[in-house]
């Protein structure tokens, strides 16, 4: 264990959980990003799912009363199928298609509000969440984080509590999932136990940080930084997509 990964890595683990308590969402983008740069690129995504975990336990139970059961309950069976999909082929699938597909799924979900068309044909999908849980769980799986279900909270009609509330207690199963998942698949996190165990002490106080400051922010403002983080993230994978065709 490196003195970098020892303070590096809980450092944006507790940044990320700040992010995330505040804006519902960004935290795992800011726990990925270091994690590909600290860890081989194959570990990265294995335990970045884990260090989300303390951010995600601790808003879960700072806003539990807040949480969406409707939406949470079918996205939990949902997020098992898609990490069990998801972990077996995690080293097989071409990463630039899956980067192109959630960049465009994002883009989509967070600037194009479903028109009433689409609202009366998802209305006709039986447990419509359980699909999403599928989706999302099998991209995050994937590519280290989903964003679709984010997207998907970001235009409903929830108060921001609810959102964070939501956000954190449905993805809180599909963390649990992926990293079984990757064990099963024969991923070890021995090597990395001692980190992992940091970066869910300081996870932890960014969330109760992150608490106290989204009880000063409107739901407007809220919105509108949900939707820039997943703004900055789809374009951060176009960049990405294009950076390698070009280097290819």
């Amino acid at each position: 264990m490196t003195d970098n990964l020892i303070f590096w890595l809980p450092l944006a683990s507790l940044i990320g959980a700040y992010i995330s308590a505040v804006a519902g969402m960004g935290g795992g983008l800011v726990i990925l990003g270091a994690c590909t740069f600290l860890l081989p690129i194959q570990a990265a995504v294995p335990v970045s799912g884990v260090l989300v975990m303390a951010g995600q336990v601790a808003r879960t139970g700072q806003f539990y009363h807040h949480i969406n059961w409707s939406i949470t309950k079918p996205f939990i069976p949902g997020s098992f199928v898609g990490a069990v999909l998801g972990s077996f082929i995690y080293f097989s699938l071409p990463e630039l298609v899956i980067a192109f597909m959630l960049a465009t799924v994002m883009l989509w979900f967070i600037w194009l509000p479903p028109k009433q068309l689409g609202k009366s044909l998802a209305n006709k999908i039986p447990h419509p969440y359980f699909w999403v849980g599928i989706i999302h769980t099998f991209i995050s799986t994937i590519a280290g984080v989903g964003g679709l279900f984010q997207s998907l909270m970001v235009n409903s009609s929830m108060r921001k509590e609810q959102i964070v509330a939501t956000i954190a207690g449905t993805l809180i199963s599909m963390s649990a999932f992926k990293t079984i998942g990757y064990m099963v698949a024969g991923f070890n996190y021995m090597p990395y136990l001692l980190m992992i165990i940091l970066c869910w002490i300081v996870g932890i106080l960014g969330s109760r940080l992150g608490k106290k400051t989204l009880n000063n922010v409107s739901d407007e403002f809220f919105r509108k930084l949900i939707k820039g983080m997943v703004t900055v993230f789809s374009l951060r994978l176009y960049f990405g997509v294009i950076q390698a065709l070009l280097n290819s």
